[in-house]
């Protein structure tokens, strides 16, 4: 499966004062398969090693720290010598070893000429942690696989050329449209992904993609409980299940700010829940979008609060299963892309697919944007998503008279089209607004 994020692992092959590379993603994301293909394809041998496969090799980080005995042992493990100049060295499921998480803060200081990448799917939570290699370490994220990756798993060369022209026919439109409520369904989760494209019948490759989202968010709760403590899991699994819950609460409109009362029994406030969220936000589980209440201005981060924001999931696929949505439901556009929350979801996942590390909304009195980003230009640009098929919006003629932006973006469900400094494009275009 082609994944946009190949270039980076490429251009971070290039570096000269490279450092260890951590890949951080939820579980099931397509990490261990990225780095895997990446060093395949580009070194004359990978040594891949797992921390939870092999718990032997926790042994060898206990003694000590030094990387060329740790570089010694790991060849005599695996009966295979490790070329420190050529070779690519892979620690999967890194997390599982805090000690091997230490050690690439001395590969980077005493082996530099060492090509070092790591993975896990729950490195995010140790981040905050002291023992953590902060400023030793290249960090990426993966995320599951964007609209743009799911068309181009479908291997239809006819349908990617359109989509990379960015063919604006109402013809085009069509095919798009049909691989959009597919992708709406099926999600960005690699497998689930890999089960759809199947020469197997439609409803059993239905079926099977609906399985696979179910395994993965038992999965998920699997881990709260492994990695979180029994009480605390319980949280954690409880806010995680009202997410879709109060998304679905306003179809028609933006999503509403999150609520925190009556998630949780006897926890109505923010200072109640903010552990619990941070957890979630750390595993890579949920998108948070700040809201701005006053005049946005460069940087959007000094105009936002604490306890105000969206809360939406990480992949739409398992919104729609979690919501026990049907396949159909979203090919005769009954639900999905035509309420308002959905859309949002959907954009929230592109733009932080496409490298968006932080994600702000604006409202003020009765209006509101659902996105706000600031440019290469550092304009400050709104993006509003018009799911169903009335695209005329109150809220962004209110912002462009109180804030006059240079440019703004609407992204809906037909053609769209082009006015003087107003973009209006189709939905599955997010990820090519800032392209």
């Amino acid at each position: 499966m082609k994944r946009n994020a190949y270039k980076q692992l490429i251009a971070w092959k290039s570096i000269e004062d490279r450092k260890p590379l951590v890949l951080i993603g939820a579980r099931q994301v397509g990490k261990t398969y990225l780095l895997t293909e990446f060093g395949r394809s580009v070194y004359p041998d990978v040594h891949i090693f797992n921390f939870q496969e092999k718990a032997t090799l926790h042994q060898i980080f206990e003694r000590d720290l030094d990387v060329k005995r740790i570089i010694e042992e790991l060849s005599i493990i695996q009966r295979k010598d490790i070329d420190i100049q050529r070779d690519l060295v892979f620690f999967d499921e890194i997390q599982d070893c805090p000690k091997a998480v230490t050690s690439l803060k001395y590969f980077y200081e005493k082996m530099p000429e060492l090509h070092i990448v790591s993975a896990g799917s729950l490195l995010g939570l140790q981040l905050g942690v002291s023992s953590f290699p902060v400023g030793k370490v290249d960090i990426y994220h993966l995320y599951p696989m964007s609209f743009e990756e799911f068309l181009y798993a479908s291997k239809d060369t006819f349908t990617i050329k359109l989509y990379d022209e960015m063919n604006r026919t109402e013809a085009a439109h069509q095919l798009l449209w049909e691989y959009a409520c597919q992708y709406f369904y099926v999600g960005g989760m690699p497998k689930a992904v890999k089960n759809w494209f199947t020469d197997c019948g439609i409803q059993v490759r239905i079926d099977k993609v609906r399985k696979t989202q179910n395994d993965i968010l038992t999965g998920f709760h699997h881990d709260f409980a492994k990695h979180s403590g029994k009480v605390n899991a319980l949280h954690i699994s409880t806010l995680f299940k009202n997410i879709p819950t109060q998304l679905s609460i306003v179809q028609d409109g933006s999503a509403k700010r999150f609520r925190f009362k009556d998630v949780l029994a006897k926890k109505r406030t923010y200072a109640h829940l903010s552990g619990v969220i941070s957890w979630l936000d750390a595993a890579s589980l949920i998108h948070k979008v700040y809201l701005i209440e006053s005049r946005p201005q460069i940087p959007l981060s000094s105009y936002i609060k604490e306890n105000k924001f969206k809360i939406f999931l990480f992949d739409v696929g398992l919104l729609g299963a979690m919501l026990e949505l049907s396949y159909y439901d979203f090919i005769h556009q009954q639900y999905g892309m035509m309420k308002g929350f959905f859309a949002e979801n959907f954009v929230a996942c592109e733009l932080k697919a496409m490298g968006m590390s932080n994600l702000y909304s604006w409202t003020q009195s009765k209006s509101e944007i659902e996105f706000i980003y600031s440019s290469k230009t550092s304009e400050i640009i709104p993006i509003e998503v018009k799911s169903g098929k009335r695209t005329k919006s109150k809220s962004l003629k209110s912002y462009i008279n109180r804030h006059s932006p240079q440019k703004t973006i609407k992204l809906v469900g037909k053609v769209g089209g082009y006015h003087p400094n107003q973009i209006v494009l189709p939905l599955y275009y997010a990820t090519k607004i800032i392209a």
